[in-house]
């Protein structure tokens, strides 16, 4: 008998626990520590009520380990739930920069007290997040912000007026006195005085975490210094 069109596992047809979503097992998780709570209560009660004197440590072990077991859940759900609204407003703003200018390719940062500065002096009147995207195109390269909803662009750097692209050691804001490498864009501002934007990459959209020293710095780091046209 042949098999129903409906009914053929197609290759973008999720199977098995494999092809559940990451907030499809948790959520899975969470209601089978839900079933053992329930269903430890259940057999804690029936005892009880056949044997008073029956030994329950068997059953306090298993209630202390799904107790674990079920706040453990529930932070790694808090902690998720951030991280997914970090990378949803990461990824809102790089599609609203690409929505204006297809060619350029994003890059996620994170300010230093020295771009805090340049911005302050610029735009005073907006406040400056602790995550921001940078586009980079052909002629020039961008700092947007999402402001709510709005992506907002702070910062303009025309390719003709850089200079110099390297990466400097920075200090980290607000985190006493670790330093990591920050890419440096020394450029001159339209009235002919010198300035320098300086700010951490991020190792990936949503993500607090700073990208260390390697080839992803380093290529990135050459594609920016290739690209820059100077006058």
């Amino acid at each position: 008998m042949p098999m129903r069109p409906d009914r053929v596992p197609g290759p973008g047809r999720a199977r098995g626990w494999h092809g559940w979503t990451s907030a499809g097992r948790l959520l899975a998780l969470r209601w089978a520590v839900v079933a053992v709570w329930a269903a430890l209560l259940t057999v804690r009660v029936v005892v009880v009520t056949v044997d008073p004197d029956a030994d329950l440590r068997a059953f306090g072990v298993a209630e202390a380990i799904a107790v674990t077991v079920g706040v453990a859940v529930v932070v790694i759900a808090v902690v998720r739930a951030r991280s997914v609204g970090r990378r949803r407003e990461d990824d809102v703003l790089a599609l609203a920069v690409r929505r204006i200018d297809p060619t350029v390719w994003s890059v996620p940062a994170s300010p230093t007290q020295e771009l805090r500065g340049t911005i302050e002096a610029v735009r005073p009147e907006v406040p400056l997040s602790d995550r921001v995207t940078w586009a980079f195109g052909a002629t020039e390269a961008s700092m947007w912000e999402l402001d709510e909803r709005r992506a907002t662009r702070l910062l303009v750097i025309r390719w003709s007026r850089v200079m110099h692209v390297g990466v400097e050691e920075v200090l980290v804001p607000g985190a006493g006195r670790r330093t990591a490498p920050a890419l440096a864009l020394h450029y001159v501002r339209a009235d002919d005085t010198t300035a320098v934007a300086t700010f951490f990459v991020r190792a990936a959209p949503g993500s607090d975490r700073l990208l260390g020293p390697g080839d992803r710095l380093d290529g990135l780091l050459a594609r920016l210094a290739r690209e820059r046209i100077v006058a």
